[in-house]
């Protein structure tokens, strides 16, 4: 059944039918229900291509979604996917997931089939990376990308919603000191991956504002939970900033193997108020981002009703890891 045939049964304008289904706020409330009611029990559902033509868009979002980040679990990718959603619901919106894990090029060849062939009216690039082969496909396809958890230098005309390193860094620091640090250590991250290499040069520039020359970084995620102890006791620093919470959370481990008490010899930050966070003894001080907020301007900018790329902040989240005894 079309929708002629269907407006003729309803006794209703074709347009009538449309608005019912996709402009809902274009038409009396108890039209559209009766609409809806008759589409339910007739199994009607507006043509997807019919409705691309009528409105000049599929109503579908796509989202790259990287595995190799987070494993299987992918813990925080959901809690971004959880954000999105609302955002569908409000809008109307269809989500096209496209997974992909750069380790596997098996993989790597069905996303550039995924991106190509699929009806997206635009992509949503999840921990975009710099230099992706990604991102000749994703250009090919001249849809709209937005890039959510980073941005990338060489495509300066996708817009991002991101974090605003600086300013949860500068608060860290800050803390940190007033409540005693002398030596500080940044735990850093994946290579490649924006956010992290942001988060470094964050910490590499803020730190010498609150540390003078006392300050250093590592690449834990080289690190099993040993030698990172071995670091910490090394290292004599006495506190320590993760590139987000897992790697804090290792942090923690550590010093318990090691005997250093948290927070009396070692304070600790994160970033990303993860639930493990909480459940830590002590639990961990963290930064928690405005994921809601995040993957709002990142489905606005999808769908043309935002222009600009937006820096969002993070919101400390105290915990048992960083010592309070000074105001």
């Amino acid at each position: 059944m079309n929708i002629v045939e269907f407006s003729k049964i309803a006794g209703l304008s074709t347009a009538t039918i449309s608005r019912a289904f996709h402009e809902p706020n274009k038409i009396r409330a108890e039209t559209r229900q009766r609409v809806l009611d008759l589409a339910e029990k007739l199994g009607y559902y507006p043509n997807a291509s019919g409705r691309a033509l009528v409105k000049g868009r599929y109503d579908v979002l796509g989202l790259v979604w990287p595995l190799e980040v987070e494993g299987a679990g992918a813990l925080f990718a959901q809690r971004v996917l959880a954000a999105l959603t609302q955002q569908l619901v409000h809008n109307d919106l269809d989500l096209l997931i496209c997974p992909v894990d750069r380790r596997q090029a098996v993989t790597m060849d069905h996303a550039r089939r995924t991106v190509l062939r699929s009806r997206c009216d635009a992509w949503i690039l999840l921990y975009p990376r710099h230099n992706d082969i990604l991102i000749h496909t994703l250009r090919t396809t001249r849809k709209p990308v937005i890039c959510l958890m980073g941005a990338l230098e060489e495509c300066p005309d996708w817009k991002c919603a991101v974090l605003d390193q600086n300013a949860w860094m500068d608060d860290a620091l800050c803390r940190l000191r007033r409540e005693g640090a002398q030596r500080v250590l940044f735990l850093a991250g994946r290579q490649d991956e924006p956010d992290h290499e942001q988060r470094l040069a964050a910490f590499t520039a803020l730190a010498p504002k609150y540390f003078g020359k006392s300050f250093l970084t590592h690449p834990a995620y080289s690190l099993d939970d040993t030698s990172m102890g071995a670091l910490l006791a090394a290292e004599k620093v006495d506190a320590v900033i993760g590139v987000d919470d897992a790697t804090a959370l290792a942090a923690a481990r550590a010093c318990q193997q090691c005997a250093l008490p948290v927070p009396k010899k070692i304070q600790i930050i994160g970033i990303d108020d993860s639930a493990d966070a909480q459940r830590s003894t002590p639990t961990l001080a963290t930064f928690r981002q405005p994921l809601d907020e995040m993957a709002a301007c990142a489905v606005a900018l999808a769908l043309g009703q935002r222009v600009r790329t937006r820096k969002f902040v993070a919101r400390f989240v105290s915990g048992g890891s960083v010592r309070q005894s000074k105001q």
